[in-house]
């Protein structure tokens, strides 16, 4: 493998909202939408966030209609990610934002990404991130 694959797979792993990610994805599978929610980000920088995750070969998608669904890849071709993930998921479990983060997440798997999308990418109780949803419409501010 080269240095570029390595360099990739830790460039990645390096941003703390990356690790976020990987973080609540390790409860599972979530639409792009419910993880907007959780993180609380705006729509393009969690799609950013995404890409280079992918790129990286640490998380696979899966569409489903106009749902897009993110998990991580147990069975990425990077040789680094399985050792990455295996890490990761030892790291943190004890941080207050990850910690706040997985039960954003579990409320968010609870709520579905049809109700998510329709509050404007907001979980209850929080702001709505302003985004443009696959309808083309703008979200409106939810509380």
């Amino acid at each position: 493998m080269s240095m570029r694959v390595y360099e990739t797979a830790m460039k990645a792993v390096a941003d703390p909202t990356r690790v976020r990610i990987l973080k609540i994805l390790e409860g599972g599978e979530l639409c792009v939408c419910q993880i907007i929610a959780v993180i609380a980000l705006g729509q393009s920088t969690i799609s950013k966030h995404l890409f280079l995750l992918r790129a990286a070969g640490l998380i696979k998608d899966r569409r489903d209609k106009k749902w897009i669904h993110y998990s991580l890849d147990g069975k990425s071709e990077n040789p680094y990610v399985a050792t990455l993930l295996r890490n990761i998921r030892k790291w943190l479990n004890d941080d207050p934002l990850i910690l706040k983060d997985r039960e954003r997440a579990a409320m968010a798997r609870d709520i579905g990404p049809v109700v998510i999308c329709e509050r404007g990418m907001a979980l209850p109780g929080r702001k709505t991130v302003r985004c443009r949803p696959s309808s083309g419409k703008e979200a409106t501010a939810v509380r």
